[in-house]
């Protein structure tokens, strides 16, 4: 099997996922997801149309209607902290808590 995965999207993947993979890291990382990747090529290659689903079948559903919904008070009355009719909450970007 050819290479499914080379150290150019490993770099691109890790780099997006904001992970750091030192050299040292790269061989054995990409040995893992060949193999990974190898497993599900495999595995989309069994035939599964003689598979009955355990799932029942939805035919019928509901009708979409509107309802009543929650008023402020009542979706936000379990807040904490509240402040002009907004949840307060802890600063986490960095700052100062206003």
């Amino acid at each position: 099997m050819g290479m499914i995965i080379d150290k150019e999207t490993l770099e691109h993947v890790a780099s997006l996922a904001r992970l750091e993979i030192t050299p040292e890291e790269e061989g054995p990382l990409l040995g893992d997801l060949e193999r990974i990747l190898g497993y599900v090529a495999q595995l989309s290659s069994v035939d599964t149309s003689a598979i009955v689903s355990k799932r029942p079948a939805m035919t019928e559903l509901r009708p979409d209607e509107p309802s009543e919904g929650l008023t402020r008070e009542a979706g936000l009355g379990g807040a904490p902290a509240m402040r002009d009719g907004f949840v307060v909450v802890r600063n986490v970007m960095g700052g100062e808590d206003a």
